[in-house]
């Protein structure tokens, strides 16, 4: 691993202490369960749509894939979308795989592995403007990737293909961009103005102001990463039938501890940070991991009653001291655990809604859990977090042309959700309101 700057943690971490930083670039400092402001200080504006009828601009900020830096899910001083929902718009793109989708400016952004970045009106679906970068020598010229959600900030969006792109948000021109090398699927985290990129194994630390790769390292078979309070960068790995979790100083060059489980474990495909410790899912439970020593602790476990494991791959979330894991197929869509107890709370019910798979990691938002389920996870549940109790559901993609497709990615706002879905002829990306 090469450091390539002399700067100090202290001088790192004092980026986030400016007051007058931008919010949506604040969105990774938050150490509690507040999350950044939902626009960039500017009241709603009225719009005209194609018929003359105003419609209001939806406010909010969604910054980057699983929401902030730390893959926490959790926003309780933000309200979310009072459903069942209706559509808003649709815009639908051809022959293309498209990216989870990432929000600010008034603007969602999407990636396809062509690759281009689409910047798509939040309030018409109109698609603003595209950039498409250029495709290395030697490259297929249909490259079968899966493109990287991209992640957006006050000054730029960051886009991934073999390069990070640092692109101007609301014209679509290119600020700068590193080389990096590979075309795989990745993950962009932003945390105190530097950029954490996973690029297919190939790690990178790339400070944004000074436009240059302050820390490299490698790790083959990562499937996710997340940033802690103090900028440590956590991966999580396959190995052979296992997975692995590695905690990195980037500031210091020094890899802290690796924790794998006992035995063999194929699970830990996500993994988020909470107040400092580590969770993700081993086959039938839940783990935390202590980020000073590597020691892991069994926090929940659930009964295993059929041939599938009872957790599915998100990570799980963690609010107002319960723990929620998606269920898979032939199991409850959520469980939830008392953090302290073990056990699940006397007041839930896991059979509230119908059974899993449940794709996406549950996010909860001003007193409500919301859940993506079903086969292709295009139910979008909206459940009371102390009682599991249906508040209301939408089948998300009734209205989408493409079949027999999966939901990517969503952002979740105040008043709508924004998601990604990908089939056979091609991706769709579609806002929804409520009713």
């Amino acid at each position: 691993m090469t450091e390539r700057s002399n700067r100090t943690r202290r001088q790192w971490l004092a980026v986030c202490g400016g007051a007058t930083a931008g919010l949506t670039a604040l969105a990774g400092c938050m150490g509690s369960d507040d999350d950044p402001e939902t626009d960039n200080g500017e009241d709603d504006e009225t719009e005209k749509t194609d018929n003359g009828e105003s419609t209001e601009t939806a406010s909010g900020s969604w910054p980057m894939d699983r929401f902030t830096a730390d893959n926490r899910m959790v926003a309780d001083d933000r309200s979310g979308p009072d459903g069942p929902l209706e559509e808003r718009w649709t815009t639908e793109v051809e022959d293309v795989t498209l990216s989870g989708p990432v929000i600010d400016h008034g603007l969602v952004y999407v990636a396809d592995e062509t690759p281009t970045l689409h910047a798509v009106d939040l309030a018409s679906g109109k698609i603003e403007w595209t950039f498409e970068a250029e495709l290395p020598p030697r490259a297929p010229s249909n490259p079968q990737w899966d493109p990287t959600t991209p992640a957006v900030t006050d000054d730029a969006v960051y886009f991934l293909t073999d390069r990070l792109y640092a692109i101007e948000p609301d014209e679509g021109e290119e600020l700068w961009s590193i080389e990096l090398g590979s075309l795989y699927a990745g993950d962009i985290r932003v945390f105190d103005g530097i950029v954490y990129v996973n690029n297919d194994g190939e790690l990178y630390a790339i400070d944004s102001s000074d436009e240059e790769i302050i820390w490299e390292g490698e790790t083959s078979g990562t499937e996710d990463i997340a940033i802690g309070d103090d900028g440590t960068l956590f991966v999580i790995r396959r190995t052979n039938n296992d997975f692995e979790v590695i905690a990195f100083d980037v500031f210091e060059d020094e890899t802290l501890w690796t924790y794998s489980p006992p035995g063999n474990s194929p699970a830990g495909f996500e993994l988020m940070v909470r107040d400092g410790t580590v969770y993700t899912h081993e086959e039938t439970s839940v783990v935390a991991i202590d980020p000073e020593t590597g020691d892991a602790e069994t926090l929940a476990e659930y009964e295993q009653t059929e041939e599938t494991y009872p957790v599915s791959g998100p990570a799980p979330t963690v609010s107002n001291g319960t723990i929620y894991s998606g269920g898979a197929y032939n199991y409850p869509a959520v469980f939830a655990t008392d953090l302290e107890t073990g056990d699940e709370p006397s007041e839930w019910e896991s059979r509230n809604i119908e059974d899993g798979p449940n794709g996406h990691q549950p996010f909860v938002s001003d007193g409500t859990l919301y859940v993506w389920r079903d086969f292709g996870y295009v139910h979008l549940d909206a459940l009371n977090p102390d009682t599991g109790e249906q508040q209301w559901t939408t089948h998300t993609t009734d209205h989408v042309d493409l079949l027999g497709g999966i939901v990517e990615g969503y952002a979740l706002l105040e008043n709508s959700v924004v998601f990604t879905y990908n089939a056979g002829g091609g991706g769709a990306i579609s806002a929804l309101e409520a009713e």
